[in-house]
């Protein structure tokens, strides 16, 4: 009963997004800001995380105490698979507990988008091998295609305009 504390790859939006931001320095905002950049590059390296990062990370959680978790009865939906025997995760007449969680502060402030972002990359790192990456042409980070053997672009649009500046420069230097 585990809730999902974020949005799947929230933190790719919010770190293409650093550059948008101004934080104070020594600011909460800023600790965290420089941890989920920390974390998202481990990942990109393919570096294990540290103890030393761990300790921060979790200072940092002590720090701005971001959710608040509920548990609530809703309507049991009907399932196809049911057999009549899940009385243990059922409440009053047949309702179902709910665990969800929801954040303090207003999506709009920065230690929340942060905050946010760096729990929806651990969450994305606890689930499978994640891989990231920066475009070539862009800068902007995103994840790779699994199949894709060698990726530096985002999409096929900073691809074409990467090969078409590339032709364009070659043909520069003849003239």
């Amino acid at each position: 009963m585990c809730p999902i504390l974020s949005r799947e790859h929230y933190f790719l939006q919010v770190i293409n997004e650093l550059n948008q931001h101004s934080v104070e320095s020594g600011s909460l905002e800023e600790r965290l800001r420089d941890m989920l950049l920390e974390l998202a590059e481990s990942v990109r390296y393919g570096k294990r995380i540290g103890t030393d990062t761990l300790h921060r990370l979790n200072k940092l959680f002590e720090q701005y105490q971001a959710l608040r978790l509920k548990v609530s009865f809703v309507p049991r939906a009907a399932s196809l698979f049911a057999d009549g025997n899940d009385d243990e995760h059922t409440g009053e007449e047949g309702q179902q507990l709910l665990l969800h969680s929801e954040f303090l502060d207003g999506p709009d402030q920065l230690r929340r988008k942060y905050m946010e972002s760096i729990i929806s990359l651990l969450e994305a790192m606890e689930k499978s091998t994640l891989a990231l990456q920066t475009c070539v042409q862009c800068d902007r980070w995103f994840i790779p295609y699994r199949r894709a053997q060698v990726t530096k672009f985002c999409g096929s649009a900073c691809r074409n305009r990467y090969h078409y500046e590339r032709t364009k420069m070659g043909s520069q230097r003849l003239i």
